[in-house]
C-alpha cells in the first residue's frame, strides 16, 4: 500500500525498541522498491514524542526532528492491519498510548497484589546457601546464573499491545545442581519465538526449607562424600590424569595428597554447614519451648484474674 502523504497520513508499525535511547523505533509503511524510512517514539514516562530518526534500524538511532503536528499516524500491528492512531497535535491526540513497560506494569499491579513474597533482594545468597560445596568466585557466579532450567510456566494475566498478546507468566526455575526450586515472574508475548525471552523481568519467590529438611540434606551429603570415591582416568587427547568427584572436575594430575585434600574439603564444608544447621534447630527449639512457658504463664494469669473478677 502506499503512503497517504496528500492526506498527511502514514502507517507505521513497529521495528524494535531500543532500550540503550529508551526509543521505539517505527518503520514507515513506503511504496515498493523505495528506502525504508523510520520514526521514533520515546519508550517510558513522559510525552511521548514523536520524530525522525538517524541511522535507523540498527545504528545509534539518533533524533532528528519532530514530526510535523499535521501529520496523523496510523499506528498498526506487524501485518500493517491498523490498531490506532496517534500524532504529536495534543488537540487531535491528547493522549499517546502506552509504551510496553506502562502496559507490563499496568497488568503486573493487579496480578502482585495476590503475592506478597515476591522481591527483588536477596535471591543472590539464596541460591549460594543451597551449595553443599565451597564455592570460588567464578563458581559462586555459575551457581547463582548458570546452572537452572525452566521446569514450568503459568499465565497469570492477559493484556494486548499494538494488537499483540501479551501476558504476565509465573516460571517455576529448578536449579541443576541442588534441589533448589524457585519462581521469576514476567511479562512477555504469548506467542513468543523458539529463541525469544520474555520482556519483562518483575522478580523471584523464593522460600527458605523448614531446617529439619536442610538437616537431612545435610546429613545425606555428608554420607555421601564418606563413600564415594574420587574417579581417576587417563585423558588419551591431552595425555593428562583427570581426576572427579560426585560428578565434579577438581583437577589435571593431581596427587595422592592432593585427591585427599579436595575430598576433605568438601566434607569439612558439608559438616560446617551440618553443625551450623544443627545449632540453629537446638536454638530453635530452645525459644519453642520458652515461648510454651509463657504462654502457660499467662494462661494461669488470665485464670487467676477471672476469679478475682468473680
Amino acid at each position: 500500500m502506499e503512503e497517504k502523504r496528500d492526506n498527511k497520513e502514514i502507517r507505521v508499525r513497529l521495528h524494535h525498541i531500543d532500550r540503550g535511547n529508551c526509543t521505539e523505533v517505527w518503520e514507515v509503511q513506503t511504496e515498493k522498491g523505495k528506502p525504508r524510512r523510520y520514526l521514533g517514539r520515546d519508550d517510558g514516562y513522559g510525552p511521548k514524542e514523536w520524530y525522525t530518526l538517524c541511522d535507523a534500524p540498527y545504528g545509534y538511532c539518533e533524533r532528528d526532528c519532530h514530526v510535523r503536528e499535521d501529520l496523523t499516524l496510523i499506528v498498526c500491528d506487524k501485518d500493517w492491519n491498523e490498531v490506532l492512531r496517534d500524532g504529536t497535535d495534543r488537540e487531535r491526540f491528547p493522549e499517546s498510548f502506552p509504551s510496553l513497560d506502562e502496559a507490563c506494569n499496568e497488568a503486573w499491579s493487579k496480578v502482585v497484589k495476590v503475592l506478597p513474597h515476591v522481591t527483588h533482594k536477596g535471591f543472590g545468597q539464596w541460591i549460594t546457601k543451597q551449595s553443599f560445596l565451597p564455592l570460588s568466585q567464578t563458581e559462586e557466579l555459575n551457581w547463582r546464573d548458570s546452572y537452572y532450567e525452566e521446569e514450568a510456566s503459568e499465565i497469570l494475566s492477559r493484556f494486548t499491545w499494538i494488537g499483540e498478546e501479551y501476558a504476565i507468566f509465573k516460571v517455576t526455575q529448578r536449579h541443576t545442581k541442588c534441589d533448589a526450586q524457585w519462581y521469576e515472574y514476567y511479562a512477555g508475548k504469548t506467542n513468543r519465538q523458539e529463541h525469544e525471552w520474555y520482556t519483562r523481568f518483575f522478580g523471584y519467590e523464593y522460600h527458605d526449607r523448614h531446617i529439619s529438611d536442610v538437616l537431612r540434606t545435610l546429613g545425606r551429603r555428608c554420607d555421601d562424600i564418606i563413600r564415594t570415591a574420587v574417579e581417576t582416568r587417563t585423558d588419551h587427547y591431552y595425555g593428562r590424569t583427570v581426576s572427579c568427584f560426585m560428578d565434579e572436575f577438581i583437577g589435571y594430575d593431581l596427587s595422592h595428597e592432593q585427591v585427599r585434600d579436595a575430598k576433605e574439603c568438601r566434607l569439612r564444608k558439608a559438616r560446617e554447614d551440618y553443625d551450623e544447621a544443627n545449632a540453629y534447630y537446638y536454638k530453635l527449639k530452645e525459644n519453642e519451648e520458652s515461648i510454651r512457658g509463657i504462654e502457660l504463664m499467662l494462661h494461669c494469669i488470665r485464670q487467676q484474674i477471672r476469679k478475682m473478677k468473680r
